[in-house]
């Protein structure tokens, strides 16, 4: 291994058993973000054999973390994100263009969609898209004692994913366990509003 290679290695043997299936559970929820969660079959590959190509190509020096440009999980998301784009590319390269025929009409583009129908409005976090707001509202909920699995839900409210159904099949957890770690989340949330802003 070359110097690189052994300094991702580092960072990697650094992780507690915790932490690195954090980071892949974090990892592999953004793959099913992207990816869509209709099938897990993605011409061969599913969504955690993606994640596990990201660690491997950090691992091997096929993809090179400058760490002066970013911070390790930054890097492994944004290689992440550029494995899942040239999946789309290459996809989209292998099907033939479509013919556009002006008779057939989708009724499903008709039917209007209600915010209040998709779920849970909860202003104060479709707000947070700034990164260093929410840096900072995950560093108060990490210095409030919040679970793993608050920060996980913290991390779906971020992508507006509000349902607790939603969030316990995104996260592939069971619903009650949602629901106990949604009513300490939410009793934490109302305490650190006033630290945010």
């Amino acid at each position: 291994m070359d110097k690189l290679s052994k300094e991702v290695a580092d960072v990697f043997s650094s992780y507690t058993v915790d932490q690195l299936n954090s980071l892949v559970l974090r990892m592999r929820a953004f793959a099913k973000k992207k990816l869509g969660d209709y099938n897990d079959n993605h011409d061969g590959q599913q969504k955690l054999d993606f994640v596990f190509n990201v660690f491997q190509k950090a691992l091997n020096d096929i993809r090179k973390w400058d760490k002066d440009k970013c911070d390790f999980e930054n890097f492994l998301f944004g290689v992440l994100k550029s494995e899942i784009s040239a999946y789309h590319e290459k996809v989209k390269r292998r099907k033939p263009p479509e013919e556009e025929d002006g008779s057939e009409e989708s009724y499903i583009l008709d039917i209007p969609v209600f915010s209040e129908e998709v779920g849970q409005d909860d202003l104060s976090f479709n707000e947070i898209d700034n990164k260093k707001l929410k840096e900072n509202y995950v560093t108060l909920l990490k210095d409030s004692g919040a679970s793993d699995l608050e920060m996980l839900i913290f991390e779906c409210w971020c992508e507006d994913i509000y349902k607790p159904s939603d969030i316990a099949g995104f996260l592939e957890v069971e619903t009650t366990e949602v629901y106990s770690a949604l009513k300490r989340l939410e009793r934490r949330k109302s305490k650190l509003n006033s630290q945010v802003k």
